[in-house]
């Protein structure tokens, strides 16, 4: 009676220990899968949100029908002619633009050109010296603009124009690289993510 009476309490310690540690791996296991399903899902969403960024951007630059223009007769670019839609061609329209600007304004820029004229162009807006007058002579308030002040008159508002079209397609650009930032960050996150997928599933076998 006494032999029995020890022996019985040696099976469910037995037990215990075997099948104690079993669920808490379990749930070790399962935890490090999730995320790197969520992970994965995240790749996929930054990409599906790139690429729908770029397209809506592309949409809107072809929607305003610009042709990239020539930048000489003898040497166009590349891309002269082709509908600007994506962001090289609207970087070849940029620097045709300027190439323009460049030898319509002698390598001056919007604020380096001065402003003399009324807004219609006609008349004089202040007292001008010989010295800062373009044609070197001496102009009152209300008098007509000389030739060459007109030339510059027009020359800055050409200038104008240029700077607010190439601030336009240059964001466009941006939006184009962050896109593509968005794009290659989601791809990164999606491998990532199936790699701990295939990882941790090797792992819980070898367990």
């Amino acid at each position: 009676m006494s032999e029995s009476t020890i022996a019985q309490p040696s099976v469910p310690t037995h037990a215990a220990e075997a099948s104690g540690p079993v669920q808490p791996t379990a749930r070790v296991a399962r935890t490090p899968k999730v995320l790197s399903l969520i992970v994965a899902i995240l790749g996929v969403v930054m990409v599906v949100i790139g690429s729908g960024v770029y397209a809506f951007t592309s949409g809107q630059l072809a929607a305003q029908k610009i042709t990239v223009a020539a930048v000489t007769a003898e040497d166009p670019g590349s891309l002269a002619g082709q509908p600007v839609a994506g962001p090289f061609t609207a970087m070849a329209q940029v620097n045709a633009i300027q190439h323009h600007l460049n030898s319509i304004t002698n390598d001056k820029t919007y604020g380096e050109l001065g402003n003399v004229a009324t807004s219609d162009g006609k008349t004089y807006n202040a007292d001008v010296t010989a010295e800062k007058s373009t044609d070197g002579q001496v102009h009152k308030t209300g008098d007509p603009l000389s030739a060459a002040d007109a030339k510059t008159y027009s020359a800055r508002a050409t200038a104008q124009t240029a700077s607010f079209l190439e601030a336009s397609l240059l964001v466009s650009v941006v939006a184009f690289g962050v896109a593509a930032l968005i794009i290659g960050l989601g791809v990164m996150f999606f491998l990532v993510g199936l790699a701990l997928v295939f990882t941790n599933r090797r792992t819980v076998v070898n367990r």
